[in-house]
């Protein structure tokens, strides 16, 4: 009875907390005012190259869930609790999804998103989750773009409104009615021949290009505030 209860309450609770993400997605969405940059991008190297990695930092993925959720990717999310919830969200907008990690073992989701890259499937992941140390990229996004052939997108987003989480990323939460600018870096190749004693020299090189992403972005909804 006591276990029934729990699994009951736990249920409630996954319910609710998907209710109530997907409704300020929503929310968001629609009264948002929407600046793209480098967009273009995105498409073009699909057509080229059949498939592409989208990679942004953990902090983004409450709002990457609107913003790109007209692109047809598959989305690899956290195989943890916490990962359930956002799981089902991401599915409310459209979105398939592969569970784990390219890092600390994961191997098997590495393999799976080879395969589908490899069949013309882009996917989007977070390369210092899932539980950081937030903004340092793990070797795993380096090794897919290295083994699939494709090359890695970088993207980034900012608002001019938003909460921040007491969380290990600082998580960005945009408020309703508020100005958004989304960026799209230039595609970043991994040669297929790396040597494992370079991987480490890639990851650098593309954290390194998301920051300033991410700083150039920041720029621009520092600019519009003072106009």
């Amino acid at each position: 009875m006591k276990a029934s209860l729990q699994l009951w309450k736990k249920k409630s609770q996954h319910w609710l907390i998907t209710k109530i993400l997907t409704l300020m997605i929503l929310i968001t969405g629609y009264t948002s005012r929407l600046k793209q940059n480098n967009n273009g991008v995105l498409k073009d190297t699909m057509k080229l190259y059949g498939s592409v990695i989208v990679a942004t930092w953990h902090k983004n993925i409450f709002f990457s869930i609107w913003l790109l959720r007209n692109h047809d990717l598959t989305a690899l999310i956290s195989s943890s609790d916490d990962g359930e919830a956002i799981y089902d969200v991401f599915a409310k907008f459209g979105y398939k999804a592969v569970r784990g990690s390219t890092s600390r073992g994961g191997i098997p989701a590495l393999k799976q998103l080879i395969k589908l890259l490899k069949q013309k499937t882009s996917v989007a992941i977070t390369p210092d989750g899932p539980l950081g140390p937030p903004e340092k990229i793990q070797s795993g996004v380096v090794l897919l773009a290295k083994y699939s052939g494709v090359p890695i997108i970088p993207w980034h987003y900012e608002a001019d409104s938003q909460w921040r989480l007491k969380s290990w990323d600082r998580h960005k939460i945009p408020k309703p009615f508020t100005n958004i600018v989304e960026s799209y870096g230039e595609p970043f190749f991994v040669p297929k021949d790396l040597p494992s004693e370079e991987v480490q020299e890639f990851c650098k090189k593309l954290e390194d290009s998301l920051k300033e992403l991410a700083q150039s972005t920041n720029a621009e909804i520092i600019e519009s505030r003072i106009k």
